[in-house]
């Protein structure tokens, strides 16, 4: 089994890598735990929870709304819990979305963790302590950043994932690659049949790593200041996408961040040749065909984007492949030249 600890003023969580399952019942409560889950891991995995009474959610963006946190909520009150109630969340990055968000709030705060289910949750979702809710389709515009007390992503769990949602991971693991280490981005390159396949030893070692870059980003800027941004690669425009097309996130961000890319080329950052290289790893992992958005809906979600200050906003650029930097354009530029792009 291999962890990964992220520490930030004292505070931390800690993440185990490996087919680690069992390994909750050595880190929750012996007492007062709840669950939140969904109907689809809860079919697949339900027989496998510690014995706490499930909190059972939807699936989509449809359920990450401020409905289901209130509803969450009063079933956790009608139940009994109070603030020593530890809570478990089991599934992929909306299910601990919504754990983390409600456990953050109730009672001003109670304790909880992740068994993180998807390729997408285990890279990103579930690390580095962002727990959001969407409103008027606006993707986390209403959230908080509070460390879960440990998240276990057990790579076996991806092999009842369907194509969809585990390509969509893939995206993500791609991101960290792009803005922070060359080296993965070669190896992701050299395996894509073996990452397509759902090599375990590959996956494990492929997940580890992601999760290190992300941790080693996040411990230094917890509150998203400054570094911590560079994780938004390819989002403004991704969320966006996401949004108004109704595109599985890691897609719609594996398009946001071609078009970041082609951007950063123009801007003289990268070479033809990287550009190349990206757009075809792209193409060889089956994360997005045609894409073709209808801007005024693109623009209005880019608006909102919360990297946005005022006229301006910070939109993250690659000066090398495994390497972002972030630019502050003035919102009508980026605007602008998006919008070359896309149409």
């Amino acid at each position: 089994m291999k962890t990964v600890d992220i520490n930030y003023k004292g505070s931390g969580s800690n993440i185990y890598i490996s087919e680690a399952w069992r390994l909750v019942q050595d880190l929750i409560p012996h007492d007062n735990v709840f669950i939140i889950s969904d109907i689809n891991v809860q079919r697949l995995y339900g027989d496998c929870f510690p014995d706490f009474p499930t909190i059972t959610i939807g699936t989509g963006e449809v359920v990450k709304e401020p409905d289901t946190v209130e509803t969450i909520i009063k079933h956790l009150l009608a139940a009994g819990a109070d603030r020593s109630t530890f809570l478990l969340g089991i599934g992929g990055g909306i299910v601990c979305d919504i754990a983390g968000f409600v456990a953050s709030v109730f009672m001003r705060g109670i304790d909880f963790g992740f068994i993180s289910t998807t390729l997408l949750s285990q890279v990103d979702a579930s690390v580095g302590g962002k727990n959001g809710v969407n409103i008027n389709g606006i993707k986390n515009i209403a959230g908080c950043i509070t460390q879960p007390e440990f998240v276990i992503c057990d790579t076996s769990l991806l092999r009842t994932l369907d194509e969809a949602e585990y390509i969509s991971g893939l995206g993500e693991l791609v991101k960290h690659a792009l803005i922070l280490d060359s080296k993965l981005f070669e190896d992701i390159e050299k395996n894509t049949e073996k990452l397509i396949d759902r090599d375990t030893d590959l996956l494990e070692d492929m997940v580890y790593r992601s999760v290190q870059l992300k941790a080693s980003v996040v411990q230094k800027d917890i509150e998203e200041k400054g570094l911590r941004r560079l994780l938004n690669f390819g989002h403004t425009l991704g969320h966006a996408v996401e949004a108004a097309e109704g595109i599985v996130h890691g897609s719609a961000v594996a398009y946001g961040m071609s078009i970041a890319a082609s951007i950063s080329r123009d801007e003289g950052y990268i070479s033809d040749k990287d550009l190349d290289r990206i757009n075809s790893l792209f193409k060889k992992l089956k994360l997005f065909d045609q894409i073709s958005p209808d801007w005024d809906n693109v623009s209005d979600k880019i608006m909102a984007d919360k990297k946005r200050k005022g006229k301006d906003i910070y939109y993250i650029l690659l000066e090398d492949i495994g390497r972002a930097i972030q630019v502050k354009y003035p919102l009508d530029k980026i605007l602008k030249m998006i919008k070359i792009k896309i149409q």
